[in-house]
């Protein structure tokens, strides 16, 4: 089985895992492939892995689960942790770490895309309420798939107050605004979707809500 339709087929076919074995991350090409692929594993893995072993209450009571949970693809085994930052991230220090997850001189880091594309946020779901959407991801069709996940996620999760001078953005902007280039990338990148012109608008950010969904 092609690795693109393995990594679909995982989210909805949980047995499948076993096949991932036989998948050699590090043939496959390119910045869509390697995004694609990744982001279906590790929403696949999460998903898996709550279904298997229901928690309850606040995500951050459960960190550990993604330093443990993970699956082994060709030779190496990459938890939920190491696929979003050391992979998909480019090997960014996860929020409020003093360290990368993989060494330098980690094989696995041959595996990741070549550079980080910040839609990554919204199309990762950790389980939690204010996680976007889990949606399968195509090599084809990945650009596109992921505009459209920015723009939905973006818009639900904004509010613009002209009147009082402000706009309302995405926790995950916030907690992730490295990836966007800063509080000014994160103004560029809300006005690229909000289709709104934000400048000499005050910034704040929703309070992201952690609870697991049922």
């Amino acid at each position: 089985m092609q690795a693109a339709e393995l990594s679909r087929r995982l989210l909805d076919e949980p047995q499948l895992e076993g096949e991932l074995r036989q998948i050699d991350p590090f043939a496959l090409e390119g910045q869509e492939e390697r995004v694609a692929f990744w982001l279906n594993v590790y929403n696949a893995r999460l998903r898996s892995e709550l279904a298997e072993s229901p928690r309850k209450g606040s995500v951050l009571r459960h960190r550990s689960l993604f330093k443990r949970s993970s699956y082994r693809i060709g030779e190496h085994d990459y938890s939920l942790n190491q696929i979003e930052h050391g992979l998909l991230r480019s090997n960014a220090r996860p929020p409020y770490s003093p360290r990368r997850l993989l060494a330098g001189d980690d094989p696995r880091l041959g595996a990741a895309p070549p550079k980080l594309d910040p839609r990554i946020h919204f199309a990762l779901n950790c389980g939690a309420t204010s996680c976007p959407l889990v949606r399968p991801y195509d090599p084809a069709g990945v650009d596109e798939q992921l505009e459209a996940a920015t723009r939905a996620y973006i818009t639900q999760e904004s509010e613009i107050d002209r009147a009082g001078g402000g706009a309302t953005l995405p926790g995950l902007c916030k907690l992730y605004s490295a990836d966007f280039g800063g509080r000014d990338g994160v103004r560029r990148f809300a006005q690229r979707y909000l289709g709104e012109d934000l400048d000499g608008l005050r910034l704040r950010f929703a309070a992201f809500d952690w609870t697991l969904v049922p």
